[in-house]
Order: C-alpha cells, then structure tokens, then sequence
C-alpha cells in the first residue's frame, strides 16, 4: 500500500488542497475515489491513479507558467485517458449483466472526447495564458477547469461502473477489486 502510493507519485496528495485550485481539487477528488482499491492485479485503478497523480501536476503547472511541462503532461493525460477506457470497454465487453455493461460503455465513450478537448485547451489556451491578461485568461482558465473536472469526473465513473461489471463477471480472469488495508 505505502510503497505503491510513494512509487506512484501520490505524495503530490499530502499537502492541502487550497480553494483556488479547482484542477487539483479535481485531481484530489479522482486520487479520494481510486485510493482504497490496490492498483495490484488492476490496471484500471492503477491508470486513474496515474491520471490523478498527473492532473494534479498539470494544477502545478498552471499556476508556475511552464507551458511546455503543462503541453507534455496534458498529453500524458490524454494517454492515460485512452487507455481507462479501453480498459473498461473490454470489461464491459466480459460483463453479462446487459445494464451495468451498456452503463460502463457510454461513461467510456464520454473520455476520448473530453481528454482531446483538454489536449487542445492545454496546446491552444496554455500558449496564449498569461499573454492575454483579464478576460481572455479568465475564460481560458474556466474552459481548462471545467474541462479537468468533467475527465476526472467521468474517470470516477468509470471506475464505479467497472468494479460493479467486474462483481458481476463469472470468469476468474476479471480484475481484482482488493480493498487496502492500512
């Protein structure tokens, strides 16, 4: 549990979270959802952690400037992005229970889209940030959190849709969903 966490860069989650921070909070948010299920024998949890762990970087990187660092990490979200969801497709592709698949499936769909309207928030509105100044900022900025918190948001759902699809698969091979225990 401990290893995991510090390995996986999620001591980016110790400090506290201030209120003007709205993207990490989002982060935060996803981190608080996925932190009791071990990432061990589940790549799902462990890409949402990933995920947190990174949108939390991007938080940082919004508030330093660093332009180039926010373009590569909205990029890595957008990987990671790709990757929960075809994850989940394929368990929801195992999944019997026709309600709990067709859910799993339409939160998939929602990911591809919002993770590349976040890459190109971050490509086009990251480049223009802070040479703009007053409204165009503001406006950029909102896009940027409205967007970070609907792909966390939607990650979360995910993740919920896929632990009921895993209970309901018969087979042995399906994901585990081990509860910590600290």
């Amino acid at each position: 549990g401990e290893v995991e966490s510090v390995l996986g860069g999620e001591n980016i989650f110790k400090k506290q979270p201030e209120p003007d921070q709205p993207i990490y909070n989002a982060a935060l948010n996803l981190h608080t959802a996925v932190r009791e299920w071990s990432a061990r024998d589940n790549e799902i949890v462990a890409v949402a952690k990933r995920m947190a762990v990174l949108m939390a970087r991007l938080s940082e990187q919004m508030n330093n400037d660093r332009k180039r660092e926010l373009i590569a990490t909205s990029k890595a979200i957008v990987k990671e992005s790709c990757e929960v969801a075809a994850l989940a497709k394929k368990l929801a592709l195992e999944c019997s229970d026709v309600r709990i698949r067709t859910n799993l499936l339409q939160v998939c769909e929602r990911i591809p889209t919002i993770s590349g309207q976040l890459k190109m928030l971050t490509t086009v509105k990251g480049s223009v940030l802070g040479n703009q100044g007053g409204e165009e900022d503001r406006e950029a900025m909102n896009m940027l959190v409205t967007n970070a918190q609907n792909l966390m948001s939607s990650v979360q759902e995910v993740v919920k849709a896929a632990v009921s699809a895993s209970v309901k698969i018969a087979s042995q091979r399906g994901l585990k969903w081990v509860r910590k225990h600290y």
